[in-house]
């Protein structure tokens, strides 16, 4: 499956939900925030698509707010 980007409000945002992704056993890899893409943050995250729904599922669970998603 096509990669999915996952962003935040903050850099600190972006490594906290490393960590809660990274507890949970999903895979996610830091990337620099593409250009399409508005927000603060200098930071994304990029998961597979098919880990999609565990992503935010773990995210929501740390209190870890998306500030958006690209698929």
């Amino acid at each position: 499956m096509a990669d999915v980007i996952l962003f935040f409000s903050s850099n600190a945002d972006t490594m906290i939900a490393t960590k809660a992704l990274k507890d949970s056993g999903v895979v996610a890899k830091m990337i620099p925030k593409p250009a399409g893409v508005n927000s603060a943050s200098n930071l994304c995250l990029t998961v597979d698509g098919g880990v999609e729904e565990a992503a935010v599922a773990a995210l929501k669970k740390a209190n870890v707010a998306i500030g958006g998603v690209v698929k």
